[in-house]
């Protein structure tokens, strides 16, 4: 059951990070240039993007076994 938490918190945690930085921006440079900074390290903008999806879809897995470990846990 641990792991089950800590798996939904890590991932909660990434796609938040993800959130924070593509909703704070105004324009679609701001956008460009967030998106640039996974982790708020500067990366060249294929780099970044890779990484963002990757933060992105490594989040939502974790946050679905998270939440079905729980749901399975319980049922």
């Amino acid at each position: 059951m641990t792991m089950v938490i800590i798996q939904t918190v890590i991932g909660l945690l990434l796609l938040a990070e993800v959130c924070a930085r593509i909703f704070e921006e105004a324009s679609l440079t701001d956008l460009a240039y967030s998106i640039c900074r996974p982790f708020w390290i500067p990366l060249p903008l294929m780099t970044g993007v890779f990484i963002t999806f990757a933060e992105t879809v490594t989040g939502t897995l974790l946050i679905y076994l998270g939440i079905s470990g729980i749901v399975m846990y319980y049922v």
